[in-house]
Order: structure tokens, then sequence, then C-alpha cells
């Protein structure tokens, strides 16, 4: 039973409570020529980042024991509104889909990466305006912040308590 006495707590708690933040960082200079020739070969590439970083998120959950894998029965992404169009093998959301729930195949390495997902029946993203959907605005937000920081403040951005930090080349 409620109380009127209990009520939803203010944003900025909320968000501290139920959000798990992280960030992919991409350090450019390490990245190939090649990627930037095209804007979509750039866009898989950013993807990718995307991908992987949700899939690195979701691991440290795990391992923190604050989700259990079998039990995720539907994935909801809400992604800040960007180019879509790749000259990649999936698109976004598929690709999302293929690295949680099926796994993914290297076959240049003959590599098997399995699902951390395998039971969940649906994996949902909806592209949204940062400027009208209030959880997006505010990774916008994590995310300027530790871009700054990383390109002018190592030492703070180190000093965030409680987010994910996940490097790429």
């Amino acid at each position: 039973m409620l109380s009127s006495d209990i009520r939803e707590p203010p944003f900025e708690v909320a968000f501290e409570l139920y959000c798990h933040k992280f960030c992919g960082i991409v350090k450019q200079e390490s990245v190939l020529d090649s990627i930037f020739e095209s804007k979509k070969t750039k866009q898989r590439y950013l993807d990718y980042v995307y991908k992987i970083s949700v899939k690195r998120a979701f691991e440290q959950l795990i391992l923190n024991k604050q989700i259990i894998p079998n039990e995720i029965e539907n994935i909801y992404f809400f992604v800040d509104e960007h180019t879509t169009a790749t000259n990649g093998r999936y698109e976004l959301r598929e690709g999302i889909e293929q690295e949680l729930k099926h796994g993914t195949h290297n076959f240049e390495y003959n590599t098997y990466y399995p699902p951390i997902f395998p039971n969940v029946r649906s994996i949902d993203m909806k592209f949204c305006n940062s400027e009208s959907t209030l959880l997006v605005r505010a990774a916008d937000i994590v995310a300027n912040r530790v871009f700054y920081l990383q390109r002018n403040d190592l030492i703070k951005l180190n000093a965030i308590n409680d987010i994910n930090l996940i490097y790429f080349p």
C-alpha cells in the first residue's frame, strides 16, 4: 500500500539511483584514416563503438549483480537522433541484437562471442530528440562532460564516481 506521503524522488536523485553511466571514448588518433573517408564507414564505426559500449556496460551490471541476464525479457533503447545509414552488414539495432541476443562470430580470428542475454524476447530502439526526451538529454550531458574532461582534465574524469569508461582505438 502506498501512502500519499510517498513521492517520486526528484530527477537528479532518480538519475543517480537508477541510471548506470557509461561512455565509449574514441582515441581518434588511433583510428584508421580509412574510417573517415566516407560518412557511412564512419557511422558504421560509431555504431560499433555504441554497440560494444552498451555490451560492456551490461557486462559490468551483470558482474556487479545488479541485473540477472536470464531474467531480462525486453530491452528498450532511447537513442539521440543521428545519422543511421552505414555501409555495414547491420544497422545499429540489428547489430546490438546480434551482439546481445545471438552472439557474434569473428570469422577472421575464428572466434565466437556468446550472447549475454540469450533469453531476451525483444530489443527495441527509438530515436529521440534530446530536447524532448529527458533521459536522452541526461545522456547528452554526461557525454559532453566526459568529452570536455577527456580533452582538458583527465584527473577529474578519472575521479567521476560510478561511470564506466570504455576506450576504443
